[in-house]
């Protein structure tokens, strides 16, 4: 079981454009580097036993349970897709729980993650045992591993149901929760991002209120 540290912030299309420029190679952002920088496409497809989050929480259903089917391509500095190894082009599907907490707008995650061969088993199992798909996403997203000051984390420039964002996370538990909650603000602010304005919503919550939907 992994735990993540994740911030995740609304964006103008200035501040959109801004980040986009430097995962691309256009523009130089002092104190920053960049590593490998690739082009991911991820759907996202949530179950429950229950309608509403009130039901969930009230019968203390894990926060996430989840499959994720995902593409990912590297990037050239002019933003062309640059598949090279044609298995990096492969689409994989994965099966996700979480257990999800929030300490002063901080997601705190405890995932377990494992590759699935093929989804439409777990899809025809979820309906066999009352499970409801009760919310998806998509996620067309520019990442890359960012260093600061020796901090290394990984950021994403993402478009979230056509809601622009960036996600940033810290997914080792060699420092503490203050610590890293300091250095992501830290890149944030380097960004040119506000920190307070994170958001600490759950994407159902974002995307639902965004379409006039209580979950």
């Amino acid at each position: 079981m992994s735990r993540e540290i994740e911030l995740k912030i609304p964006l103008t299309q200035e501040e959109f454009t801004y980040i986009e420029d430097f995962l691309l190679g256009r523009k130089r952002i002092d104190g920053l580097s960049l590593q490998k920088v690739e082009k991911i496409l991820k759907n996202d497809e949530y179950f429950s036993l229950y309608k509403t989050h009130e039901e969930r929480l009230k019968n203390k259903e894990l926060r996430v349970i989840r499959i994720r089917t995902e593409k990912t391509a590297s990037l050239s500095p002019s933003g062309i897709d640059m598949y090279g190894d044609e298995s990096e082009n492969l689409e994989k599907s994965y099966f996700c729980i979480k257990r999800k907490t929030l300490e002063n707008g901080v997601e705190f995650n405890a995932e377990q993650e494992t590759f699935i061969e093929n989804p439409e088993v777990l899809r025809s199992f979820f309906k066999a045992t009352g499970y409801i798909k009760w919310f998806e996403k998509t996620k067309d997203a520019i990442s890359s591993f960012v260093t600061q000051n020796g901090f290394e984390a990984h950021l994403e420039l993402e478009k979230v149901n056509g809601l622009p964002y960036a996600e940033i996370e810290y997914t080792k538990d060699d420092l503490a929760p203050d610590t890293v909650r300091a250095s992501l603000e830290k890149i944030l602010v380097t960004l040119k991002l506000d920190p307070p304005k994170r958001d600490s919503r759950s994407w159902a919550e974002i995307i639902n209120e965004q379409s006039g939907i209580r979950s």
